[in-house]
C-alpha cells in the first residue's frame, strides 16, 4: 500500500516536466526563438517524460482499484489524466503524419491552383515556395505520385463549390459569392492579407494553436458558365513536409461555412 502515493506523486511530478517542457517547446516556437523542427526536438522529452507519468498513473489507479483505497487521488487522478492529454495530442498528429500523404499544399483546383500575390511578400524566407506543388512527385503508400494525385486519394471530398442562379445578373451574383467568401473568412478568424472584388481573389492566413506554424490561404471567386459561380481555395504550409491534413481541414471549415452561409 505505501507504494500507491509514490506512485501517484511520480505521476504527478511527471507530468509537470513533460508539460513544462511542452510548453517551452510551443512557446520558443511560437516566438521564433527556435524553429519547427528545432521546437519538435525539444518536444520529444516532453513526450517521454509524459509517457513514465502515464504508465506510473495507470500502475497508481490499477493498484487503487485492486487495494479499494484511493491514497493520493488527487496527485495521481491529475498525473493519469493529464498525461494521457499531453501524449495523446502529439501521438494523434505523429499517427496522421504517417497515415496521411506527406503534403503539405492543398487546392480544390489541382489542375489551375489558385496563386499568391499578396501573400507571396509575407512568405520570404518560409522553408516552403510559394509554387503549388501539384506536379511534384512524392512518395505514398509504397508508390511514387505527385502531389495532386495524392491529394485527390487522400481527399476526395475536396473539391470547387459551384453554385447557379439565372435569376440575376452573373456580376451581381459573382459579387455576392466574393463578399459571403470575405465573411466566412472573417468568421474562422484568420487573418485577412488582403482582397479584390475586380479579381475575385481573397488572400488570408491562419496560425495554428500550439507551435503557431501558418498556413497560407488564397480564394479565388469566378464566373462559372453563363449564370453560375466557382469558389476554389487553396491552403499551403509555410513550414514542414506533412501538414497532417491541417490544410484540408482549413478548406473543410472554409466550404461548409461557406455553404451554410
Amino acid at each position: 500500500m505505501r507504494h500507491q502515493p509514490i506512485l501517484a506523486k511520480l505521476a504527478f511530478a511527471l507530468f509537470l516536466i513533460g508539460l513544462l517542457i511542452a510548453a517551452a517547446a510551443c512557446a520558443g516556437t511560437r516566438t521564433h526563438y527556435w524553429d519547427f523542427a528545432f521546437g519538435t526536438k525539444v518536444l520529444i522529452p516532453g513526450i517521454a517524460a509524459g509517457a513514465l507519468a502515464l504508465i506510473c498513473g495507470a500502475a497508481w489507479i490499477w493498484r487503487a482499484l485492486a487495494m479499494n483505497n484511493s491514497l493520493g487521488w488527487r496527485l495521481g487522478t491529475i498525473g493519469l489524466i493529464g498525461s494521457a492529454i499531453l501524449i495523446g495530442i502529439p501521438t494523434n498528429y505523429l499517427w496522421l503524419t504517417y497515415t496521411l500523404p506527406p503534403i503539405h499544399d492543398v487546392s480544390t483546383d489541382i489542375g489551375n491552383a489558385p496563386v499568391f500575390v499578396t501573400l507571396l511578400s509575407w512568405r520570404q524566407g518560409a522553408p516552403n515556395p510559394a509554387r503549388y506543388d501539384g506536379p511534384t512527385v512524392i512518395s505514398y503508400g509504397g508508390e511514387k505520385m505527385t502531389t495532386a494525385l495524392a491529394q485527390k486519394n487522400a481527399y476526395p471530398d475536396i473539391k470547387p463549390l459551384e453554385r447557379l442562379d439565372s435569376k440575376i445578373p452573373q456580376h451581381e451574383y459573382v459579387a455576392r459569392y466574393f463578399w459571403r467568401a470575405l465573411n466566412a473568412v472573417n468568421g474562422l478568424g484568420w487573418q485577412v492579407a488582403g482582397f479584390d472584388l475586380k479579381s475575385g481573389r481573397i488572400e488570408a492566413t491562419s496560425t495554428t494553436q500550439w507551435f503557431g506554424t501558418v498556413s497560407d490561404i488564397v480564394i479565388r471567386v469566378k464566373p462559372a458558365g453563363q449564370i453560375g459561380v466557382r469558389i476554389d481555395i487553396r491552403a499551403k504550409s509555410r513550414v514542414g513536409q506533412s501538414d497532417a491534413g491541417h490544410n484540408a481541414v482549413l478548406i473543410r471549415d472554409f466550404l461548409h461555412r461557406e455553404v451554410g452561409g
